[in-house]
C-alpha cells in the first residue's frame, strides 16, 4: 500500500505512486496529529482499492500484440498507479470510500466505541480490534462501491453459500463461474418471452431435463473456431434453484473441479477437461475473473 504525504499539500497532485520517503513522512504525522494521519491512512486504503480495480480491468483486458512483453507489462502497470494516485489525490477528489473507512478507524481509535463493539458481537460489530476484524469490517464499504458487480453479488451471494456449502467449495469460484456466464447479469439468458431464465451458467436441457427450457443462440468452439448455434437451455424459477442444480450438476460430472478447493486455476482447467466449455479460453477468462475485487470477501467465506 502505498504512503502519501500530508493530502492538504499543494504539491500532493504532482508526488509520485511509488515515493520511498512516503512512509516516512506519514509516521512523523502519526505522532504529531493522529486523527489527521488516520484520514490519509483512509486514503490510502481507497488508492489501493482503485490498484485492485485497474489491475482486474487491465488482466480482464485481451492481448493481441504479439510483441508485448513482461517490460510493457511494468510501465503499463506504473502507468496504472499513478493514475490512480492522481484520481484519488487532492482536496474533493476521490471515491468517497476514504471518508467512509476514516471514521470507521476514528471510531476504532475511540475507547468507549470498542468496549461497546467487544461486548456485542452477535449485532454485526466489529468483535475486537484484531487485524482480521479490522479488515473484514473495511471491506464493507470497498463492496458498497463495487458498481455493478457489487449489486450482481447481492443478488446471487446468499445462494452461491449455500450451494458451496452443501460441496465443500469456494463460494468465490461459483460466484466467478456465474460473472464469467452471465457476464456479471449483464447477458442473462431469457425465455421466449424475454423473461431471465436465472440460468447463470449456461447450463444446457438434455434429454433428462424435465423442466421449462428456452432456445437461444450461443457461440460454441469447433476444433477452435468459433461458430454461432442455436440450443436449448435450462429455465429456473429463481436464482436459489439454479445454484442448487448446479451443485448437483458439479456433483455428478464434475468432481475433480470441486476438489479445486479455492482455487480458481485449478476449478477452471478441470471444468474444462471435463468439456464443460468449448472455449480454448475458457480456464484463464475464470481465473482472471475469480481475482475481481467484488469477489474479495468470499474467498474465505
Amino acid at each position: 500500500m502505498q504512503l502519501t504525504a500530508n493530502p492538504t499539500d499543494a504539491s500532493l497532485n504532482a508526488k509520485l505512486a511509488i515515493d520511498a520517503q512516503a512512509v516516512g513522512d506519514l509516521r512523523a504525522r502519526l505522532a504529531k496529529d493522529p486523527k489527521g494521519a488516520a484520514r490519509e491512512v483512509a486514503g490510502q486504503f481507497e488508492k489501493m482499492f482503485l490498484d485492485m480495480v485497474m489491475k482486474s480491468m487491465r488482466d480482464a483486458t485481451p492481448k493481441f500484440d504479439e510483441l508485448e512483453s513482461s517490460t510493457v507489462g511494468m510501465f503499463q502497470s506504473m502507468y496504472d498507479q499513478q493514475l490512480s494516485q492522481n484520481m484519488t489525490s487532492g482536496a474533493g477528489r476521490g471515491l468517497g470510500l476514504a471518508d467512509l473507512i476514516a471514521a470507521q478507524i476514528e471510531r476504532m481509535n475511540n475507547p468507549d466505541s470498542l468496549q461497546v463493539m467487544q461486548r456485542s458481537p452477535a449485532r454485526g460489530s466489529w468483535g475486537g480490534n484484531t487485524a482480521a476484524s479490522v479488515a473484514a469490517k473495511l471491506a464493507a464499504p470497498v463492496a458498497a462501491v463495487a458498481g455493478d458487480a457489487g449489486e450482481f453479488i447481492g443478488d446471487i451471494g446468499q445462494s452461491a453459500l449455500a450451494a458451496a456449502q452443501s460441496l465443500g467449495l469456494s463460494p468465490h469460484l461459483m460466484l466467478a463461474h456465474a460473472a464469467l456466464e452471465s457476464g456479471w447479469g449483464k447477458k442473462p439468458i431469457v425465455d421466449a418471452q424475454g423473461n431471465n431464465s436465472h440460468n447463470l451458467f449456461g447450463i444446457k436441457a438434455g434429454r433428462g431435463w424435465e423442466g421449462k427450457t428456452t432456445d437461444i443462440t450461443t457461440t460454441e468452439f469447433v476444433d477452435g473456431v468459433a461458430q454461432k448455434r442455436v440450443e436449448r437451455f435450462r429455465v429456473y424459477n429463481s436464482y436459489a434453484e439454479a445454484f442448487a442444480d448446479y451443485a448437483r450438476l458439479l456433483s455428478s460430472r464434475y468432481g475433480d473441479a470441486v476438489q479445486a478447493g479455492a482455487d480458481a486455476k485449478v476449478f477452471g482447467k478441470e471444468l474444462q477437461a471435463g468439456g464443460y466449455a468449448t472455449d480454448p479460453a475458457y480456464a484463464d477468462k475464470l481465473a482472471r475473473v475469480a481475482e475481481h475485487p467484488a469477489l474479495k470477501a468470499y474467498k474465505a467465506a
